[in-house]
């Protein structure tokens, strides 16, 4: 549904949602300590850009884990402000990764 200035807002049937009726957070994702991931670190997202920028290969020890279509935003309030978020779009079909403790992972249901 689009909207312009001129539509009239009480003309329109909107419903109203929770948040987490449509959006998991910090949803369950498997990937076993030892495994080799991309692993993906704050300073991999540059600020208000959206995009991960680098990533590493790494040996998973703990951090948050994610999958492409996933949103990782900032849990720390710094960063928050400096506009570090992303959509992930980096990973092969299936595939997990994981980074910084300090996202908060957002999935769609």
């Amino acid at each position: 549904m689009n909207f312009n200035k001129n539509d009239n807002v009480e003309d329109v049937n909107l419903k109203e949602y929770n948040f987490s009726d449509a959006i998991d957070i910090g949803p369950t994702r498997s990937l076993s300590k030892g495994d080799s991931a991309k692993h993906v670190a704050m300073k991999d997202l540059k600020g208000f850009t959206k995009k991960i920028t680098n990533f590493e290969i790494k040996e998973y020890k703990g951090g948050s884990k994610f999958k492409n279509d996933d949103i990782l935003m900032a849990r720390i309030t710094p960063c928050l402000e400096n506009g570090k978020t992303a959509f992930v779009d980096i990973l092969d079909e299936g595939e997990i990764a994981f980074g910084s403790t300090e996202f908060i992972v957002f999935s769609a249901k």
